[in-house]
């Protein structure tokens, strides 16, 4: 009911007559669903992580501010069925939130804190922490070729960090977008669990989407 809610004002349109600029757009529109999962406040490694510049390693990151989050995402399909649509390149990396007009992605440089101090990621750390983090967090493959053809059943889960608390945000589902290519990108409204901590000792996070 949900996905039906939210596909009506096209299909209102495809079904009255002369609107054919829609039934182009969707023709050549990949349809990504995705579930917010969780919102997590921690993240503990499993192994501690050794950093070049760093004497000790690391056992946790956090949040540059005590507001801030990795909001956590479930891919839950894939539809690049449309007409002509010849397939899709799907990289984890060109996923966005979208708040208002703030909007977040990879992880970087200086945004967050190296266990329980006031040490920040560096620009020659970041890669390896932002690995570290998504061995923690991610399931599925970080990039991927879709043929044509529509793609159930995924639940790729990847994490996008957002290093300060946002605006007014009552813990709902995130609007999650993608850079790159003729997209649209549908939650299936439900809300995030809201987790303390990932990782070693964590509790678990979702991963697979509810209908």
């Amino acid at each position: 009911m949900r996905k039906l809610i939210r596909y009506a004002p096209a299909l209102a349109c495809l079904l009255a007559a002369g609107c054919t600029s829609v039934d182009r757009g969707l023709r050549h529109t990949v349809v990504l669903h995705y579930q917010h999962v969780a919102n997590v406040h921690r993240i503990d490694f499993s192994s501690p992580l050794t950093l070049v510049q760093r004497s000790s390693p690391v056992d946790a990151v956090l949040p540059l501010e005590s507001q801030g989050f990795w909001a956590v995402f479930l891919l839950c399909s894939v539809d690049a069925s449309g007409a002509y649509v010849p397939s899709f390149y799907f990289d984890v990396d060109r996923f966005r939130v979208r708040y208002g007009k703030q909007h977040f992605g990879p992880l970087r440089p200086w945004t967050l804190r190296l266990d329980n101090t006031t040490d920040l990621n560096t620009r020659t750390d970041t890669p390896a922490i932002a690995q570290a983090i998504a061995m923690e967090i991610q399931e599925g493959p970080s990039s991927q070729v879709f043929r044509h053809g529509f793609y159930g059943g995924l639940d790729y889960r990847f994490a996008i960090y957002i290093p300060r608390g946002l605006p007014d945000y009552s813990g709902d589902e995130l609007t999650l977008r993608y850079d790159g290519g003729q997209t649209m990108v549908l939650g299936n409204g439900y809300p995030p669990s809201d987790i303390p901590l990932a990782g070693l000792g964590g509790t678990g996070i979702a991963s697979s989407c509810l209908p």
